[in-house]
């Protein structure tokens, strides 16, 4: 089968052979993969698959089932959370991790959905515990998991408020309820803490990372959490005062979600299904995409997302019906 593959850094067409299923996995054949961050850390040696995990990156899919087995049928239309492997024309995963679409979705659309969706529930509900009335602060509310985190944030009752690089995203965010804030006009800390009459918001799910951590600590309320998803602008921990973390009884948790167990993610994918699906069914919650390239130009896929102006997600078509 046609896929792409890492090679000394760089993406290039491979020709491997279809996966085998193993016991408790279904064969997809892929129509549309939904690209992510993790992406590009992985085609720059910096994010492993876990073991036993396909080398070939692509952590979500849609597509069809091709045979029956563990409660589908040949020929539906699903999408996937994947380990790695999307970008190719099939790829075998656990039953468990494969969800129907939502009514009203279709395959481009459903590809938008499992890694976001998975990530927003295990960051908002999981770890975040985010409670309808309280405020949630999201980094890069435009991206693709930023789109779909902050809709989930909101369908969850919360106040969102969330970082943008330009006016035009903020305007998007601010047509979709959430309170946008331009990092590149004025710090965004400030500009938080302006917007909130200095009391601060009670989740930040964080993907810069040490730099940000003391900044972090700062803005949340008594009680507060920090989630860390990843550390875009470094691991490292400056010099910093961590009192406020004892004093106002904050919680710093980290997360991934590539790495956890199958049966946690099952569960994960669970709570996709009943939390998220129905908001997604309703038209509450909108999955965007920003752009679709062929699989051939998954290079320039990721480019655009190393660019960071896209809104959206950015998809590579694989396969069409």
């Amino acid at each position: 089968m046609n896929a792409i593959a890492i090679e000394n850094g760089a993406l290039r067409a491979a020709q491997v052979p279809v996966p085998t299923p193993a016991q408790g996995e279904i064969l997809i054949r892929v129509a549309y993969v939904g690209t992510n961050r993790a992406d590009i850390m992985q085609v720059e040696g910096n994010y492993a698959p876990p073991e036993g995990a396909s080398p070939l990156p692509g952590l979500e899919v849609s597509g069809w089932v091709v045979a029956d087995g563990y409660g589908f049928t040949a020929g539906t239309p699903v999408c996937a959370l994947l380990s790695g492997g999307g970008y190719a024309e099939y790829v075998a995963v656990p039953a468990a991790q494969v969800l129907p679409l939502p009514t009203g979705i279709d395959l481009k659309h459903a590809a938008c959905l499992p890694e976001a969706a998975a990530t927003s529930i295990m960051a908002l509900a999981d770890a975040g515990r985010l409670s309808a009335g309280e405020r949630v602060l999201i980094h890069g509310g435009t991206s693709g998991l930023g789109l779909l985190m902050t809709q989930i944030a909101r369908s969850f009752g919360a106040e969102v408020f969330a970082t943008v690089g330009s006016p035009e995203k903020a305007a998007f965010l601010e047509s979709l309820g959430v309170r946008p804030i331009n990092h590149r006009t004025a710090p965004f800390a400030d500009s938080l803490m302006a917007m909130t009459g200095n009391t601060g918001v009670d989740l930040i799910v964080d993907t810069l990372g040490g730099p940000m951590v003391e900044t972090h600590f700062r803005l949340l309320r008594r009680g507060g959490r920090l989630v860390t998803l990843a550390m875009l602008e470094g691991s490292t921990l400056p010099p910093m005062k961590a009192t406020r973390l004892l004093m106002n009884h904050l919680h710093w948790s980290g997360a991934t979600l590539r790495s956890r167990s199958g049966a946690q993610k099952a569960a994960i994918m669970q709570q996709v299904a009943a939390r998220i699906w129905p908001h997604v069914a309703s038209g509450a919650i909108q999955p965007r995409i920003d752009s679709v390239f062929p699989l051939a130009s998954a290079e320039k896929a990721l480019a655009r997302m190393q660019e960071r102006l896209h809104m959206g997600k950015i998809l590579l078509e694989v396969t069409a019906k």
